[in-house]
C-alpha cells in the first residue's frame, strides 16, 4: 500500500481525531484574529470608554478593573474569531454539506451564547486574578486565553455532531 493509501486510510479510520486536529489548527488561527484584534481594540477602547458596563452577568466596572471599552474589546475580538472559525471549519474540517443557513444560524446561536460565556467568565476570572497578582499582563491574557479553551471545548462537538454536519450521500438530504 503507498503512503498516499495509507494516509487516506488512516484519517478515514481516525476522522475525529483528524477533524480534531485540523479544528485546533483552525482555532489557533482563529485565535491569532482574536489576539490581534483583542490587542489593538484594548489599546484604543478602554481609554475612549471608561465608562463602567454592568448589565445582567457582565460586570464590567472599574471595581473590577475592567470598563466599557475592554467589553467592547473582548467581545468584539471574540466575534471576529467566531466568524473565521465558522468560515474555514465548515468547509475545510468537517466537510459540511448540510444547509448553509440554518447551519449559519445554529452557529450565531452557539457563538453568541459562548461568547455570552466567555465574556461573563472574563469577568470573573480578572477579579479573581486581580486578587493574586498586580501584573497588569496576566490580568488581561489570562482569563481571555482560559475563555478561549473553553470555547473550543464547547463548539467542536457541536460543530461536528450538530451544526457542521456530513452526508455521504449528497443526494440524501441532511436533516434541519
Amino acid at each position: 500500500m503507498d503512503e498516499n493509501k495509507k494516509d487516506a486510510a488512516f484519517t478515514a479510520q481516525h476522522q475525529t481525531v483528524w477533524q480534531f486536529i485540523k479544528f485546533v489548527i483552525v482555532a489557533a488561527g482563529a485565535g491569532i484574529t482574536e489576539t490581534v484584534s483583542f490587542f489593538i481594540l484594548m489599546r484604543l477602547l478602554p481609554s475612549r470608554f471608561p465608562q463602567d458596563f454592568d448589565f445582567f452577568v457582565f460586570h464590567y466596572t472599574q471595581k473590577n478593573e475592567l470598563c466599557r471599552g475592554a467589553f467592547i474589546a473582548f467581545f468584539a475580538s471574540a466575534v471576529l474569531a467566531e466568524i473565521v472559525s465558522f468560515l474555514v471549519n465548515r468547509k475545510t474540517t468537517f466537510k459540511a454539506n448540510n444547509n448553509m443557513l440554518a447551519s449559519a444560524l445554529m452557529y450565531t446561536v452557539l457563538a453568541l451564547s459562548v461568547i455570552c460565556l466567555k465574556t461573563w467568565m472574563v469577568t470573573v476570572l480578572t477579579k479573581w486574578i486581580s486578587g493574586l497578582t498586580d501584573v497588569q499582563l496576566l490580568i488581561e491574557w489570562v482569563p481571555k486565553g482560559i475563555s478561549m479553551l473553553v470555547a473550543m471545548l464547547i463548539i467542536f462537538p457541536m460543530n461536528k455532531f450538530v451544526i457542521m454536519r456530513h452526508k455521504d450521500d449528497p443526494a440524501e438530504p441532511a436533516t434541519e
